[in-house]
């Protein structure tokens, strides 16, 4: 469980998310034996790497000012949402890999990286509603609609995958 106190510490997960991500993709397109699979593992890999970047740039534009809780928010609404949110989500690499290495078919690391990318879009949506400056909003949701991106790359592909021509990845 990872708890909250600032907005430098939803910066710190936002990160997080993308490197896991990341090494969710990296280790998916070392196993896929499907090319086209392989090829979406590997440029979803890549573009999670620049959503890390773009993260990271972000984070360190904002004044300090803008670190802290900017919503009147009196009940913690926002932050319980975002708790809920992370304690639902892939937190670290070694939770990557073991859900990777339970993936058989290329299906099932299909349906596991559309759902983590779905958590990765509610978590983002989140984020967002804390962060005061509407220049960070801006840039956050460039990268919800990425990620909203990914999921509709995903689900292409595991919809172009049949049952009968279904590669395992293991």
């Amino acid at each position: 469980m990872f708890v909250f106190g600032t907005a430098e510490d939803v910066f710190t997960m936002a990160v997080r998310i993308e490197e896991n991500g990341h090494a969710f993709y990296a280790g998916a397109a070392e196993k896929a034996k499907d090319a086209e699979t392989k090829k979406l593992f590997e440029e979803l890999a890549i573009m999670e790497a620049n959503h890390i970047k773009a993260f990271k740039s972000l984070r360190y534009s904002l004044p300090d000012t803008a670190l802290f809780p900017g919503v009147w928010d009196p009940e913690g609404l926002a932050e319980s949402y975002l708790q809920a949110s992370a304690d639902t989500h892939i937190f670290t690499v070694e939770a990557a890999d073991s859900r990777l290495k339970n993936a058989n078919t290329a299906q099932e690391a299909l349906d596991m990286a559309i759902q983590f990318e779905k958590d990765s879009v509610a978590f983002f949506l989140g984020m967002k509603e804390i962060l005061p400056d509407p220049k960070s909003k801006s840039e956050i949701d460039q990268l919800i609609r990425s990620e909203m991106e990914h999921v509709r790359m995903l689900t292409k592909t595991a919809r172009n995958i049949s049952e009968s021509d279904m590669a395992g990845i293991a």
